[in-house]
């Protein structure tokens, strides 16, 4: 079941980081050109207007860069004007989150317009006013306000308080989902222990009566077949939380940095160093990408086979969430913010899974060999046998032993 587990929490973080992305909205009819957009924005068709200038850019990316960026820069400076594209509360949040969505595409991918067209770095930088809107408006709010307070608390330092606020901050996530971990571990546990009595069933049965004789089992034993899913579900509004409270505060991380991020040897690679901690670090996402792999690989399965599996998973989950996370330029925040939720995790694990798992092969290993039974081999009789009990108290109690029939 760990493997089912395990890919149901793969999907579900798709899903979440997959809000909001570039590029997974609803299609337009074109033409695509800057007077169409601008025939769009007039009719008050907002979306169809934004959606012409993306696809402006996807299609002239390559072939015609000043024309892209100026795409970006025109449809930035629509949304962020609330008399053009809505003076409604909702509606300025809107366009200020999408005038800063492609003002920020427009930095990242055609440097050198942006400097002319968003004056970066210069008296008047568009993106830095844009910025500090953002950062005002959002203040307010208890997600900003959890994150700041994280950054207030470390010193408001641009080298060093940012970057920690996000270890911290999983650090906090951690310790608050412990107990829903601690169950989970225990579940898996339970059901590791229950496999040898399961293969034995798979031996004797086959389909719907195999599924019966399984459920029996599981309910002869009080273990809860789904037992380590509820502690997983439960854990996603976490994640949900910290997504958008890290998308929220994104603005404020351009003036952070972190080690490498931000340094004078990051001026000197952009598109690999990030310039701060609203830009992506490749480095970072490569450290990440090792650690969310051994983070999945610790867990022991319960045969070769589930292990296999489990392997697989681990290669195909890391190399997507690698692909994903460079593809969508996300934030080195957003980033450093996984990677030190992995390294917890990779300690939880081993102290917690691992290593009890270690403990009871050795001592199973070490275990005298079982008298011979009465056909005069070196096996016990079929009824007296158990299932190994825990390495230690923290474990999970052990399943009992099936009654001898009569």
């Amino acid at each position: 079941m760990r493997f089912y587990q395990r890919l149901a929490i793969v999907l579900a973080t798709v899903v979440i980081f997959s809000v909001g992305l570039a590029g997974c909205g609803p299609s337009t009819p074109g033409p695509f050109t800057l007077e169409e957009a601008q025939k769009r924005e007039k009719a008050g068709r907002r979306q169809d207007a934004l959606l012409t200038y993306d696809s402006i850019v996807r299609q002239n990316a390559q072939s015609n860069k000043d024309l892209a960026a100026n795409a970006l820069y025109q449809a930035g400076l629509y949304a962020s004007d609330p008399a053009r594209y809505g003076q409604t509360p909702d509606l300025r949040i809107e366009g200020q989150d999408k005038a800063w969505q492609h003002w920020k595409q427009l930095r990242d991918e055609f440097p050198e317009q942006a400097k002319k067209l968003l004056l970066l770095d210069q008296p008047g930088d568009k993106l830095a006013a844009l910025r500090d809107a953002i950062n005002r408006r959002n203040s307010s709010d208890w997600k900003y306000k959890l994150i700041d307070g994280l950054v207030a608390l470390t010193g408001r330092s641009p080298s060093f308080s940012y970057g920690f606020a996000m270890i911290l901050l999983a650090v906090l996530v951690k310790v608050l989902l412990f107990p829903l971990a601690r169950k989970q571990y225990a579940s898996q546990a339970e059901m590791r222990r229950m496999q040898p009595l399961v293969k034995e069933l798979q031996q004797k049965y086959k389909g719907v009566e195999l599924n019966q004789k399984t459920l029996e089992l599981y309910k002869e034993h009080n273990v809860n077949m789904f037992g380590g899913c509820m502690p997983t579900l439960l854990q996603l509004p976490f994640l949900m939380f910290v997504y958008w409270a890290i998308r929220e505060y994104e603005p404020a991380f351009s003036r952070g940095k972190f080690l490498w991020i931000g340094s004078d040897l990051a001026k000197q690679h952009p598109g690999i160093l990030g310039g701060n901690l609203a830009l992506p670090d490749v480095p970072l996402l490569v450290m990440y990408t090792l650690t969310n792999y051994i983070t999945m690989r610790m867990t022991p399965a319960a045969d070769p086979q589930q292990q296999q599996q489990q392997n697989s998973m681990a290669l195909m989950t890391s190399g997507m969430f690698f692909y994903m996370f460079l593809n969508y330029r996300w934030s080195s925040a957003f980033v450093l913010y996984w990677l030190a939720l992995n390294l917890l995790s990779i300690w939880q694990t081993y102290e917690f899974v691992y290593k009890p798992h270690k403990e009871r092969m050795r001592t199973a290993a070490d275990a005298p060999a079982p008298p011979a039974g009465r056909n005069g081999t070196g096996s016990a009789p079929a009824e007296a046998k158990k299932i190994a009990p825990a390495a230690n108290q923290n474990q999970p109690a052990r399943v009992k032993p099936r009654k001898k029939k009569k």
